[in-house]
């Protein structure tokens, strides 16, 4: 029993140390921990069931533990809306509303886009980025764009022999315009400057690798297919990372990352930026509708000169994800 238990207890350890030190990894390493890094709560929870054992035992291995429970602490607030600072109110000209949503290319139904539009135009964003919009010859970019005519300007990715689009519709003029397109990916970032009552941010509308698979995989294809979309989708974070880094203005970047807050892209992103969700978000929730809801894969960053006033995540019947709604304060941007 007692080799049982000292042999439990390495694997544990060694999980937690391989999840507390996952960004510190390459890209490729990072890619075959895919399933610890989906493992974070069980993890976090059996490190705090053993830790209150040892320590209710008065085991000495309990200071093992709580050092453990201590450097998981990041991964584990990462998951969960912890604020307690009164958010000041600013007037509606000063904030900056954005809805972020994966569209599921609208379901390729006219019907589907026209309510779906509506329920967007009702919070009266002053940007929407969408994901997947559909390939123009499945529902014409007119007939999209005429789903939203409030908005004077807008871009969409220019290359168009490609399943998984983006758009972006703005209030505000957008400038510098630019393309990332991942190799051997149908996903993709749009990048644009936006000028907003004279202050320029740089907003990045983002859909990292997706994860879809055969459902006729075997276990073996299925973890190959996840691990290898997995070191895509972090190499296409670093990018997403160094081109943040050499943002000129302060940042919005949001879209479908499709990968959980404690995976090596969130937390490489995470580090440089906020995340709306734990800075306004009012309780916990994912973000894709499907298994459950409990997975959060679409996030809302933004640079630590905005002040993040309102987050929600909209149910709604139209996609597999929810839509993001971001209310920012846009005043302390220089």
């Amino acid at each position: 029993m007692r080799v049982f238990n000292c042999l439990s207890g390495s694997i544990l350890c060694g999980l937690t140390l391989l999840l507390i030190f996952l960004p510190c990894f390459t890209p490729e390493w990072a890619g075959n921990f895919i399933l610890i890094s989906l493992s974070a709560i069980p993890i976090c929870i059996a490190d705090g069931i053993i830790f209150a054992i040892l320590l209710w035992r008065h085991n000495r291995w309990w200071m093992l533990y709580l050092f453990l429970l201590l450097g998981s602490l990041p991964v584990l607030a990462c998951q969960f809306p912890f604020h307690f600072l009164h958010k000041e109110k600013v007037l509606d000209s000063n904030q900056l509303k954005l809805v972020c949503w994966n569209t599921e290319g609208f379901r390729l139904n006219k019907d589907t886009l026209t309510k779906a539009a509506h329920s967007i135009r009702v919070l009266q964003p002053g940007i929407v980025c969408l994901q997947e919009r559909p390939h123009t010859n499945l529902l014409a970019w007119d007939t999209i764009r005429a789903a939203f005519p409030d908005y004077p300007y807008c871009i969409i990715n220019s290359r168009e022999d490609e399943v998984l689009n983006l758009a972006v519709f703005s209030r505000w003029p957008i400038g510098n315009v630019q393309e990332y397109y991942f190799p051997n990916s149908y996903n993709k970032i749009l990048q644009a400057d936006i000028q907003m009552t004279g202050q320029t941010f740089r907003l990045f509308n983002v859909h990292l690798q997706t994860t879809g698979m055969n459902e006729s995989y075997s276990m073996k294809d299925r973890f190959q297919a996840m691990r290898h979309h997995t070191v895509q989708r972090n190499r296409q974070a670093d990018l997403l990372t160094k081109a943040i880094a050499e943002s000129p203005y302060p940042v919005i970047v949001c879209g479908d990352f499709n990968d959980t807050p404690a995976s090596y892209a969130y937390r490489k992103i995470s580090r440089l930026l906020q995340d709306c969700f734990l800075q306004a978000g009012q309780t916990w929730s994912g973000s894709y509708q499907c298994w459950g809801g409990f997975l959060r894969i679409d996030y809302t960053f933004c640079s630590p000169a905005f002040q993040v006033n309102r987050y929600l995540l909209i149910s709604n019947p139209w996609s597999d994800h929810k839509q993001q709604h971001c209310v920012l304060y846009l005043d302390k941007c220089s």
